[in-house]
C-alpha cells in the first residue's frame, strides 16, 4: 500500500481489510487478536497510529515508529506468543511531523491455521466489524 491509498482508505470508513489502532506508544494488546484474525481469514492492513472517532479517522500519530515497529515483528516472527510464525510486510508514513506504521498481515494457509497467540482459546477471525473469537467449528 502506498501512501496515496492509505489516505484513500482513511477517508472511506468501511474496509473490510484494514483496522486502525492509536498505538501512540505502545503496542495495543488487542494487536495481537487482529493478527490472528487477519492469518486466519483473508489478510489484511494493521495501521498503527490512527485514532477512529465515529465515522473519521484521525492521524495522531506513533512515538518512536522504529522501536514499535521492530517490536511488533519481532513478537509477530520469533514463534513464543503465535503458535505459528506470522510472515508480515511493513511500511512507514510520514505525515507532516506525524508516523504511521502499515502492516501487512497474509492470510495463512488452511494447512498453517488456525493461527493463536498465548493459548487456542485465542484463535480469532476477521468479520467486517472486527475481531471475533472462533469457535470449536
Amino acid at each position: 500500500m502506498n501512501k496515496s491509498e492509505l489516505i484513500e482508505k482513511l477517508e472511506d470508513i468501511e474496509w473490510e481489510d484494514f483496522e486502525v489502532k492509536e498505538a501512540k506508544s505502545e503496542i495495543p494488546k488487542s494487536s495481537w487478536a487482529t493478527a490472528s484474525a487477519f492469518s486466519n481469514t483473508a489478510g489484511g492492513w494493521l495501521i498503527f497510529g490512527v485514532r477512529k472517532n465515529k465515522k473519521e479517522y484521525e492521524i495522531i500519530g506513533v512515538k518512536n515508529p522504529e522501536k514499535i515497529e521492530q517490536d511488533f515483528t519481532t513478537v509477530l516472527h520469533n514463534g513464543k506468543k503465535f503458535n505459528k510464525r506470522i510472515d508480515v510486510k511493513s511500511k512507514k508514513y510520514n505525515f507532516k511531523d506525524k508516523a504511521v506504521l502499515s502492516f501487512y498481515i497474509p492470510q495463512k494457509s488452511s494447512g498453517e491455521k488456525p493461527i493463536y497467540f498465548n493459548s487456542p482459546k485465542n484463535t480469532f477471525i476477521w468479520t467486517g466489524s472486527g475481531d471475533q473469537r472462533a469457535t470449536q467449528e
